[in-house]
């Protein structure tokens, strides 16, 4: 194991342009300063700062529509339990300890990060070692003045048990209807094996699936939809974009893109920063179902890990 490579004690400016890139960096530099990431699988005999036993966590990129209303900045802090409380894979025996482990280290990586101004959560039903090789904290943080929106264990109900390496029969049949509902938009917004090339005068859209750990509290569902426009009003990045009908382009198929979900019931949102032909090559909506109030979880083996933690209450500065 062996230090990021570059340490510094100052803090690498966070640009709100390039978020998925500055914000991963900031949060690994906290995680580094707070001696619970920073390092890398390596042969050589650098010291370690992580005591062996504890595991290592490491930031990577949120999609900004997954983002919480008014956050400045939000990534996937990735838990790795250390290697002596990890699910063997081919027998699938889960060594003693490793709930406590888990529970107890994520517990340090939450508390550790509120120190530092962030909003620490833990979204959908946990992810456990019975069923999976980490686990996944959603790290934010607000305005000065702006409190984190509160949370009840209503909120974090989930649809489906989480599932090892394998997504639901219930999540297929959703993918399965959104790419129908685009499908039958007059003109179309999706077809399979549809062209990167072809035109269809409003665009057409790529469907992403959300993993379930990161589905956004009080959502079922997740998924994110990329409009790309056709391709004489794509954005060339080696020059500007010149042809005078980009900018009514992109307004008709999003609106198309936007009437067509609205209608079929969906929930969307994007994010909050603004997209234009001038700088982007797409643009992404969240599509969701709400989990109607009163909804429980269906049953399954968590583990032993509670589906919430309110304990984790933020500490700002």
């Amino acid at each position: 194991m062996i230090h990021l490579p570059g340490g510094t004690m100052n803090p690498p400016p966070y640009d709100r342009t390039a978020p998925s890139r500055s914000g991963c960096a900031l949060v690994n530099w906290h995680l580094e300063q707070l001696h619970l990431g920073g390092l890398y699988l390596d042969f050589t005999k650098v010291p370690r700062s992580i005591p062996e036993g504890l595991g290592w966590c490491r930031a990577r990129p949120l999609p900004e529509e997954l983002w919480p209303a008014r956050a400045e900045l939000a990534v996937i802090v990735h838990f790795h339990p250390d290697p002596l409380f990890r699910r063997n894979p081919k027998t699938q025996a889960v060594p003693a300890g490793a709930v406590q482990h888990w529970t107890q280290r994520l517990d340090a990586c939450a508390t550790a990060l509120a120190t530092r101004g962030f909003v620490i959560e833990e979204w959908g039903v946990p992810m456990t070692p019975e069923l999976h090789s980490g686990a996944d904290l959603i790290a934010y943080r607000l305005p000065p003045g702006i409190a984190p929106a509160p949370r009840s264990p209503a909120d974090l109900l989930y649809a489906h048990p989480p599932r090892p390496n394998f997504r639901s029969e219930g999540s297929k049949t959703a993918l399965w209807k959104l790419h129908s509902v685009l499908s039958r938009a007059e003109p179309p917004l999706w077809r399979d094996n549809q062209a990167a090339d072809t035109a269809t005068g409003t665009g057409r859209c790529l469907v992403y699936a959300v993993d379930e750990n990161l589905w956004p509290p009080g959502t079922t569902d997740c998924h994110l939809v990329t409009w790309e426009p056709d391709p004489p009003y794509r954005r060339n990045p080696n020059r500007p974009l010149k042809h005078q009908g980009a900018y009514a382009h992109w307004a008709q198929g999003i609106a198309h893109l936007t009437r067509t979900l609205v209608d079929a019931d969906y929930v969307i949102r994007r994010r909050e920063r603004p997209s234009n032909p001038d700088l982007d090559n797409s643009i992404t909506f969240l599509v969701y179902d709400e989990i109607p109030p009163g909804t429980t979880p269906a049953p399954g083996a968590y583990g032993g890990r509670p589906a919430t933690r309110p304990r984790w209450a933020p500490a700002r500065p």
